[in-house]
């Protein structure tokens, strides 16, 4: 999923202008899925970005870390919204949002 997320997120970009990219995950403590993630990363890295761009990858508690948190409510109140119907939390970011989609609602495979 991470691979198909950032290559969501780079397609919305002037790739050749891009000089760095810093990815921000929360802590992984799980050694085998953190290696997972990043190569997950560093494959769509590799092939979407020009040569001469650099990237690093961080793994920071979201406790830590506004960014994530702020992902972490946008993602809750998504969910809420699509779960539930309950768009009391989604209300305040909707005007906010590039987009939203369903990336399992093309295929015809079950996975949850």
């Amino acid at each position: 999923m991470m691979g198909y997320l950032l290559k969501y997120i780079l397609s919305g970009f002037e790739l050749s202008k891009i000089q760095e990219v810093l990815i921000f995950t929360d802590s992984i403590p799980v050694k085998r899925k953190r290696e997972a993630n990043e190569k997950a990363i560093k494959k769509v890295l590799k092939r979407d970005l020009p040569p001469t761009a650099k990237y690093r990858i961080f793994h920071h508690a979201s406790k830590s870390n506004f960014d994530l948190q702020i992902i972490d409510y946008c993602n809750w109140a998504i969910y809420r919204k699509w779960e539930s119907g309950d768009s009391r939390s989604y209300v305040f970011i909707k005007d906010v949002l590039k987009s939203e989609f369903d990336i399992f609602k093309k295929g015809d495979k079950y996975y949850y």
